[in-house]
């Protein structure tokens, strides 16, 4: 017979870890053996990945989705506002410098439809900064990440 344990630790509230534990009915010759733990989500994270240069948005998707994230990406500031108006998701990770709609513009009018939304934006122009300074300047504070972008970081500041 198997048994699936779920162990909810009260102190990191939103994390599950599960085990899986064998149990055998051979009078106690046999211990227990369990499984490999296994840390998740409680809810999947959904971050929605904008950047016109589709090799970037998708591979900063794939990197999230190894890392359990609900990753989508988005190829123009327009596609990001229609898909967060279809669902709010947890984060936006967007390039800046993009054509028609930049991403501080496109996170400001998610910002709009979904308030709870975190913004992380990254950029290697240096043109950047006026952008930001404007959108501060309004009350929103977003975070920049520099090119290229390094996995590890990206997912510290999703976490």
């Amino acid at each position: 017979m198997g048994v699936m344990l779920a162990v909810q630790d009260i102190e990191m509230v939103g994390r599950l870890l599960m085990r899986d534990i064998a149990l055998t009915d051979d009078g106690g010759k046999t211990a227990l053996r369990s499984g490999d733990g296994i840390e998740k989500q409680s809810r999947v994270q959904r971050v929605l990945v904008v950047d016109d240069e589709r090799l970037v948005a998708d591979t900063v998707c794939e990197i999230l989705k190894r890392f359990h994230f609900d990753a989508t990406p988005c190829y123009n500031g327009e596609a990001a506002i229609e898909a967060a108006s279809q669902a709010c998701p947890d984060f936006v990770v967007s390039d800046v410098m993009m054509p028609k709609l930049n991403g501080v513009e496109t996170a400001l009018r998610i910002q709009e439809l979904c308030p709870r939304t975190r913004v992380l934006l990254f950029s290697g122009n240096a043109a950047t900064a006026d952008l930001l300074k404007r959108a501060r300047a309004e009350g929103h504070d977003f975070e920049l990440l520099a090119k290229p972008i390094h996995p590890e970081e990206l997912v510290r500041r999703l976490q």
